[in-house]
């Protein structure tokens, strides 16, 4: 596709209708369409305009005058739903096949509907990737099934008293080789799943973690398992199985949270999700993994997509909220040099410290996500072909951990541009007509959900130090497939380095900000390990779980101390390396 000049009739970048904000655009300093062209490219660009175009002109996408009631909002969206799918807009092969394509087609639904968006996007690229990845050939059976919708799908974790201690799940699952049954079971309302997109009110199926347990009481940590939690015609509970809506929330109304106690609910054994663990029929447990962090790290794997999708979406945000703010300010005027002549105010130096910062920010943190998006996939591909490399794990972690990083980056600088577009529009951004409101509230769980942001931090800041860890113990190299910690290997030489500058033009050199960044990084990494080796001498406790890593297991099974350094300095490490400072 060529590049499109202006005046082109192309249907997929057509000219932009005459208005107020002729004045503006024209005395942009590039072509608008050229850079849509170099930033998705032409079939991106066309597979974009097709959602729009049908979602604009089918008459059940039209959005009601006035507000919806909270069943009618959520019977709504689940029809909509629907009808994303019989527009065959992506197929089974596109999830590893085009992973593009997955991410452009939710932040498109995104952008008419979050509740829409987050719906599809829990059936198919939660509960589908969960079952794709986590499980194996015997499971492919439902893939079919979920882009049909023969039966709809949620992503079980969170419980009602634990939410990012993962490994403290109460739910269990105990194995009868009498029957070459699981028994699913909530030992009391704590331990019921809670807060799960998509089972309030249409799930039929979910991916519950759970504590497995073998004959003889052994337990061997957090799995999953596909569970029928409603009949897929009458949406009756299984038995054995309570369901419910946990009812209205701040945002995302249409998208149904809920909640399930299971009593002794039993399942085919083939059932247990088996890529990092399975069971012989006598009960037998097996797996190839050697080491519990790896066995904890590929059972909850999916949640490196969820975070990553929410990068992604919170960029979304950031975007729409950005072009509302920025053209109600190329076009609201106010002051001027005479009094018959007012002056744009995007035209005032204090607009565009307001707003293009974050312009940039959405620039900048959409190439992020959508790279990451496709280092994930690699991974992902990775497992299936049943990789063990050196390689595969530790591009594990680091996508773990840059995953870690980017969903609080993300999420935070949306939710603060969001709000700084709402003030910089004036009066006129209260007006719930310009969905700035909606944006923000939509956006809001982003900080949340798939991990909290502050302790996802220091999940990275985690990884971080424990390569100096290694580095230190063991004499390895610090590198990492995608090269994001590379620099660390010289860590002692930047920390000797002195910025040395004689004018104002030497700040504004291009490698001054990447220098000061990778130093301030090392200072404080340094600072947090220096802290770590003190606490170690002088005998805390905490420490060794700290230093490697890992939680302090107690003796129940899968209660764990949270693996957070609890010095302030890791935690200034962590918020630095992310970019949050």
């Amino acid at each position: 596709m060529a590049p499109l000049g202006e005046g082109s009739d192309d249907p997929v970048l057509p000219d932009l209708p005459r208005g107020p904000l002729d004045a503006a655009r024209a005395r942009a300093s590039f072509p608008w369409k050229e850079l849509a062209l170099f930033w998705d490219g032409p079939d991106m660009l066309r597979f974009k305009k097709s959602i729009f175009s049908a979602l604009e002109n089918d008459p059940l996408f039209a959005h009601p005058p006035g507000s919806l009631s909270l069943e009618k909002y959520r019977e709504l969206n689940f029809l909509r739903c629907k009808r994303v799918f019989e527009y065959d807009f992506l197929r089974v092969e596109d999830l590893l096949g085009s992973p593009q394509r997955v991410l452009a087609l939710i932040q498109c639904l995104g952008m008419y509907d979050w509740s829409l968006a987050t719906k599809f996007f829990l059936h198919t690229l939660t509960f589908g990737s969960a079952i794709y990845s986590s499980g194996s050939e015997r499971h492919f059976k439902y893939l079919p099934k979920i882009f049909n919708m023969e039966i709809f799908g949620c992503f079980a974790l969170t419980e009602v008293s634990h939410g990012s201690n993962t490994k403290a799940m109460r739910t269990t699952a105990h194995y009868d080789p009498t029957t070459e049954e699981l028994i699913i079971h909530s030992p009391d309302f704590e331990a019921a799943k809670f807060w799960v997109g998509n089972m309030g009110k249409t799930a039929t199926h979910a991916v519950v973690f759970a504590q497995l347990y073998t004959p003889g009481g052994r337990c061997h940590g957090l799995h999953p398992f596909v569970v029928q939690i409603r009949d897929p015609k009458t949406l009756l509970p299984m038995p054995g199985v309570m369901v419910g809506d946990i009812g209205k929330k701040l945002g995302q109304n249409g998208l149904d949270n809920g909640f399930a106690m299971f009593h002794k609910v039993r399942i085919p054994r083939q059932d247990l999700l088996n890529r990092s663990g399975d069971l012989t029929p006598e009960g037998t447990y097996v797996t190839h993994v050697k080491d519990s962090r790896q066995h904890f790290s590929e059972s909850l794997g999916s949640l490196s997509s969820g975070r990553v999708a929410i990068a992604g979406m919170s960029v979304v945000n950031l975007k729409l909220a950005v072009s509302i703010a920025l053209r109600f300010s190329a076009t609201r005027r106010q002051f001027g040099p005479t009094d018959q002549e007012e002056v744009p105010v995007l035209e005032y130096p204090m607009q565009q410290w307001r707003l293009l910062p974050y312009l940039a920010a959405a620039y900048a943190l959409d190439h992020f996500s959508k790279s990451l998006f496709l280092d994930l996939v690699e991974l992902q591909q990775g497992l299936l072909r049943k990789d063990r490399s050196a390689r595969q794990a530790e591009l594990g972690r680091e996508i773990h951990a840059l995953a870690s990083a980017g969903k609080p980056l993300a999420s935070w600088t949306a939710q603060r541009g969001i709000q700084e577009c709402r003030e910089a529009c004036g009066g006129h951004g209260y007006l719930a007509m310009n969905r700035l409101g909606d944006l923000r509230d939509d956006n809001d769980p982003n900080c949340t959900y798939e991990g909290d942001n502050n302790v996802l931090l220091q999940q990275t800041s985690n990884y971080l130090l424990g390569l100096l860890v290694r580095r230190d113990q063991g004499g390895a190299r610090i590198e990492s497939p995608l090269k994001t910690v590379d620099f660390l290997e010289a860590y002692p030489n930047i920390l000797g380095h002195r910025f040395e500058g004689s004018s104002p033009e030497d700040c504004l050199d291009s490698s001054v900000p990447l220098a000061a960044y990778e130093w301030l990084v090392c200072y404080l990494l340094r600072e947090s390990y220096q802290k770590l080796n003190q606490e170690k001498q002088s005998g805390s406790s905490d420490f060794e779980a700290r230093n490697n890593c890992q939680p302090k297991t107690s003796k129940r099974c899968g209660t764990q101390r949270s693996p957070i350094p609890t010095t302030s300095e890791s935690r200034r490490a962590a918020q630095v390396t992310t970019g949050l400072v």
